[in-house]
């Protein structure tokens, strides 16, 4: 079994070197299964042609994954949802909108972008309201400029959290709420969100378990890959060499 996870890519468009890379890792790459743990693109819902315009490249380079046999999991994120035919027949990825409990190689895993740990009252609303009727209409009615617009206002509105800092407070959520999974009975805990690449032992209940988070691929072009038995972060490197 080898299992790649990666996540936050926040791709902007046709212009932006995050995709290039992207489509450059995933021709590349060789995996039973990719999961994707959400925000790979700064901005999707619905059946969104602008969006398939925008991010033609790596939605290519993912239906050419696809036929080279591996399978797609989409762990939905506070940029991306809602995501539409292209990724569920398309692409015949099995698409999550929350966490998600399974069972793979006989461990028991939670997976999930991370974004509905530890919600407030407020984003709790707002995510439903992203992901209701009346915004999935305005989205479709909306025109290019008008989606793109949208996008922005959203991409900003998230881009206020403590990513990165000197004490991401996203991350210190998701370790807590980590921990109370594995005593619960969770053997890996596997999180985007927090942009905070690592993998952790830890011990809650009388039990052990592990927290992997893929960071993110547009700050560091960093994933995660499972072999069956134990999680590792690497790092993707250009062809000449250089690591982004």
């Amino acid at each position: 079994m080898r299992m790649v996870f990666i996540g936050d890519g926040h791709l902007k468009g046709g212009d932006d070197p995050n995709q290039a890379d992207l489509v450059r890792f995933l021709d590349s790459l060789k995996a039973d299964t990719l999961a994707v743990m959400g925000d790979l693109f700064d901005f999707w819902t619905g059946s969104n042609g602008v969006a398939k315009v925008h991010y033609g490249p790596v939605l290519d380079a993912l239906v050419r994954l696809k036929r080279r046999g591996t399978r797609i999991m989409y762990f939905e994120g506070n940029h991306d949802f809602s995501m539409g035919p292209f990724f569920t027949v398309e692409l015949k990825a099995k698409v999550f909108d929350g966490n998600a409990r399974m069972e793979l190689g006989g461990k028991r895993f939670l997976l999930g972008h991370g974004d509905t740990v530890g919600m407030s009252a407020g984003y709790r609303l707002w995510r439903a309201y992203l992901r209701s009727p009346v915004f999935r209409f305005m989205s479709r009615i909306a025109t290019p400029s008008g989606v793109w617009a949208i996008a922005s206002r959203l991409s900003k509105k998230s881009r206020k959290r403590a990513y990165g800092s000197k004490e991401n407070f996203v991350e210190k959520k998701l370790r807590e709420f980590a921990v109370d999974e594995v005593g619960k009975g969770a053997d890996f805990v596997v999180l985007g969100h927090s942009h905070e690449p690592g993998v952790s032992q830890l011990e809650s209940g009388g039990r052990s378990g592990v927290y992997a988070n893929p960071g993110s691929w547009a700050r560091d072009r960093s994933y995660l890959v499972f072999d069956g038995k134990a999680f590792k972060v690497e790092k993707w490197s250009n062809p000449d060499g250089r690591a982004d």
